[in-house]
């Protein structure tokens, strides 16, 4: 499952985990590879101070994510190197994670950013692709009332992820959030019943 910031991914994908998907969240394992708490952790928190300077971590040595944010979003070159830190680590995370439950019955979903027609082929096949969408001007808003960030940023992480239809010309489903909470829990009802089925 994949879409754009704010477009409403992780309602969704709690949405499928409260009926019965493991959700394997990219977010979560983002953090995980970054943890000072291991190994793997160090080594990519080294790296990544290598290349940003030591004041991307906090007092108690993980990472600052905003000051990360603030410094790779703003520079296109050096957001290019960055990714070239942290998505190996993620994608071999992401990897084991979805090796330990290749044997069971279970509904899995990958909650995945900016999964498009443009991204390098990945270390696993999905059986259905599913978009999670909402309209600009929505997904500006849940970043400004529900994020916090100043309608100016709000514009910058929308500017940097592309138009929606990378997104869109990938996927076997696509979801539109920007519609009433109960029409919503519908359209989940229906993607469960789907991937379940």
């Amino acid at each position: 499952m994949t879409g754009g910031i704010g477009a409403g991914k992780s309602t969704v994908a709690r949405g499928l985990g409260r009926r019965g998907a493991r959700v394997i969240d990219a977010d979560q394992t983002a953090r995980a590879v970054v943890d000072p708490a291991g190994a793997r952790g160090r080594r990519v928190l080294a790296e990544i101070e290598a290349l940003l300077g030591s004041d991307v971590r906090q007092p108690d040595g993980t990472l600052d994510r905003a000051r990360v944010a603030a410094l790779v979003f703003a520079d296109d070159a050096l957001r290019r190197r960055y990714n070239a830190i942290i998505h190996p680590a993620i994608m071999q995370a992401t990897a084991e994670e979805i090796d330990a439950h290749r044997d069971g019955s279970d509904v899995v979903v990958h909650e995945i950013p900016l999964l498009t027609a443009d991204t390098p082929p990945l270390p696993w096949d999905y059986d259905l692709i599913v978009t999670v969408e909402a309209g600009r001007d929505e997904r500006l808003r849940r970043l400004q009332q529900d994020r916090g960030y100043s309608a100016e940023h709000a514009s910058a992480r929308l500017q940097a992820q592309g138009p929606e239809e990378g997104r869109t010309a990938i996927a076997d489903v696509v979801l539109r959030t920007d519609v009433p909470r109960d029409e919503m829990e519908r359209l989940i009802d229906e993607l469960w019943t789907r991937i379940a089925g």
